[in-house]
């Protein structure tokens, strides 16, 4: 299963169109060479892949990459927008699907889907769902469409920051709908006692306890609602707090015993694995920030 660092992407967006199919209108068995998104706005389709069928009614969309054959169907008359686009490229150039997709005569589609799991700084890891639904995407496809045929200059940029946009808006509504219609009703109240006390050696049996689950079934449990396990969850709530702490000055010996660190080593550690720098990198970046913040106010 890959994982896209959403802060580190460059997407290129290799096609984009509003269309219309008519009932029976399929795409074949096939492989694609990149990824699509598919928004339906009026009608309804269908997509099998992965051994299950994706049904799409009006504001949904389904994904899916180029890790095994897919089936695209439209079950009456639908209009849709249409996204072939790839998650890291280093050049924003369009590169049009067409050529690179492969025609299967077989049936079912086989092979199994490769979503990859979404990270963005300390936030919950998310898996890119297959089938979902996230208002106001559909107005960053009609601008991206635009831009797709009018190659204006700089079109290309245009494109990739559409789709970054794109993409921060789904990922922003799934992990709110992540934290809340899920976490809230099965592991909410081991979320809410590390959160309240992070610096606390919370045992998995301690918090499996709060929820009323065995610790074997919490573990697993809170993997899939959270996307981190216990041990790493806190840790991320740790490195939160040592963030606003090393900003107001504190030393890393007193805060790495404050927030439950085994030593100032193993803080470190833990803080360069969450943000890609040590505690020094970070109190130094912060304090030139505050600087030129500063100045700009003079």
């Amino acid at each position: 299963m890959s994982t896209i660092e959403l802060e580190k992407i460059a997407p290129t967006v290799n096609f984009a169109v509003r269309q219309t199919a008519e009932a029976g209108e399929n795409w074949g068995v096939r492989v694609i060479p990149d990824c699509q998104i598919m928004n339906v706005i009026t009608g309804c389709a269908e997509l099998y892949i992965n051994n299950q069928t994706y049904t799409i009614g009006p504001g949904e969309c389904v994904y899916y990459g180029s890790d095994c054959q897919s089936y695209l169907k439209a079950t009456e008359k639908t209009d849709f927008y249409s996204i072939h686009f790839s998650w890291q490229h280093d050049s924003p150039e369009p590169v049009h699907p067409g050529l690179g997709i492969r025609f299967f005569n077989s049936w079912p589609p086989q092979g199994v889907s490769n979503n990859p799991v979404l990270v963005c700084g300390t936030a919950s890891q998310l898996l890119m769902p297959t089938l979902f639904e996230v208002p106001g995407l559909e107005a960053i496809w009609t601008r991206m469409v635009k831009e797709y045929k009018g190659e204006q200059p700089g079109y290309t940029m245009a494109l990739r920051a559409l789709m970054i946009q794109a993409i921060t808006v789904m990922y922003r509504h799934m992990l709110e709908g992540s934290l809340s219609a899920n976490a809230n009703h099965k592991i909410e109240p081991a979320i809410q006692a590390m959160q309240l006390q992070p610096d606390y050696n919370w045992s998995v049996a301690e918090l499996a306890a709060l929820c009323g689950y065995h610790p074997i079934h919490f573990s697993k449990l809170f993997k899939e609602e959270a996307g981190l396990t216990p041990k790493h969850f806190i840790i991320r709530e740790r490195i939160k707090r040592a963030k606003q702490a090393l900003l107001l000055r504190e030393k890393m010996e007193s805060l790495s015993i404050r927030l439950g660190f085994k030593s100032i080593h193993y803080f470190s550690h833990q803080f360069k694995e969450v943000t890609g720098l040590t505690p020094s990198q970070f109190r130094m970046l912060g304090q030139t920030k505050k600087t030129i913040n500063d100045k700009k106010q003079e």
